[in-house]
């Protein structure tokens, strides 16, 4: 920890679940010092599972590593006094609380300037702090439904929800962005500010693809499945292949726009000379083969059926023809490739042993991360509150008496 191009920068977490977990995890991950306040003895909210009390959630590995945590109850007049000694020695103060509960702390904006004038403080909700809906609570499927991605996820007669936390892990890195934007503004201005997310603002953003089609006819997009949303043309569909499981499965498109030899290519791939666009013309144009796309789809359905999705990924690929297989965790985490370029690694954690996680996407040249487990709950609290703060061993004892960490 504290190595990277956020090295010096301290930054003090309230965060919990994904959403702001992730957008501190990235933080910790370029170098900042994450101290991470939880509850004493039960932690934050998603570090154990009903499933497993009293141990670490696999979901509390994935988005915690690098931090340290500490615990402080705020809602004790000792508690509170920590937390404001801590904003006098951060840089940053992230969370995402649901509405209100860190005002209700005595932790707003205006209570955390006046320890620190320059502090940055940042916000993620799941709806706008200005907006009607402000005081609604929200979580990842709220945020994607109101934010016009499900609109146009499905098939024609029924929106279907992202199978990822889109809403989630993107507003967090967002945010993330957010942050290292208001460190340089502040370095350059010497100002702090007041850094505000919301779930459904970040989706709208992500969905800003959406407004050509709209624009253009008047109306919302429509829900095409696998097809292709700004078009009707094909082939673009997700055919199954062998062995036939669950996720067994190769996503195919040949290009809409005039001039491609996509579709040709793909007919020779395919062992189909017979459906080239100047030989068929129920295939000589996307469009036609939308109209006939039985015909389109049988043919590369059944040529599909014949390879495995990495077999027909590669062969399409190669071919010059964009194909995609679906890969599930167990292909990623199986696959060496992803930890020779460090998008998987592999932590120690105390309690879980070795556990294989997924890493940070973007490589810096001059930085490389080193990858550490979540922290224990109150593992940094000698460390934090004497080392940071100066207090006494007797003082943190007493604390812990008053059930203040």
């Amino acid at each position: 920890m504290g190595h990277g191009p956020l090295s010096g920068y301290r930054i003090l977490d309230m965060t919990q679940f994904e959403a702001g977990t992730v957008c501190t995890e990235i933080l910790a991950w370029l170098g900042a010092e994450v101290i991470k306040v939880e509850r004493p003895v039960t932690g934050e909210q998603g570090r154990y599972s009903q499933a497993e009390p009293g141990i670490d959630s696999y979901g509390f590995l994935v988005v915690n590593m690098n931090k340290k945590s500490v615990t402080c109850n705020a809602k004790t007049p000792e508690g509170l006094q920590l937390m404001k000694d801590l904003l006098k020695k951060c840089d940053v103060f992230v969370e995402n609380m649901g509405p209100g509960a860190v005002d209700r702390l005595g932790l707003s904006y205006e209570a955390c300037k006046a320890e620190n004038p320059d502090i940055i403080y940042a916000s993620l909700k799941g709806f706008a702090k200005d907006g009607p809906y402000a005081d609604y609570p929200a979580f990842d499927p709220i945020a994607t439904h109101t934010g016009v991605m499900v609109s146009v996820t499905g098939l024609p007669d029924q929106p279907i929800k992202s199978g990822i936390s889109v809403a989630d892990s993107g507003t967090g890195t967002m945010l993330a962005l957010s942050i290292i934007a208001a460190l340089l503004q502040k370095e350059r201005e010497g100002i702090g500010q007041r850094v505000d997310i919301a779930m459904q603002d970040f989706m709208i953003g992500l969905s800003r693809a959406q407004w050509e089609p709209y624009l253009a006819n008047g109306h919302p997009n429509r829900r095409v499945g696998n097809g292709m949303p700004l078009e009707d043309v094909a082939p673009s569909n997700t055919y199954p292949c062998k062995p036939f499981g669950p996720n067994d499965y190769v996503h195919i498109y040949a290009s809409r726009h005039p001039g491609s030899k996509q579709w040709d290519i793909l007919c020779d791939v395919i062992g189909r000379p017979d459906l080239k666009q100047d030989v068929c013309p129920e295939m000589s144009t996307p469009r036609k083969r939308f109209e006939n796309v039985e015909m389109c789809d049988s043919a590369i359905a059944a040529w599909c059926a014949q390879h495995t999705k990495h077999e027909a990924m590669d062969i399409m690929c190669k071919a010059g023809v964009p194909a995609g297989a679906i890969l599930d965790c167990d292909d990623i985490t199986n696959d060496p490739q992803y930890y020779e370029r460090g998008m998987m690694v592999e932590v120690d954690h105390p309690e879980r042993g070795k556990v294989k996680l997924p890493g940070f996407a973007p490589k810096l040249s001059a930085n490389e991360i080193e990858y550490l487990p979540s922290p224990a709950l109150g593992g940094a609290n000698e460390e934090v509150y004497c080392g940071l703060l100066g207090k006494t061993a007797e003082e943190l004892a007493e604390l812990k008496a008053k059930k203040a960490i």
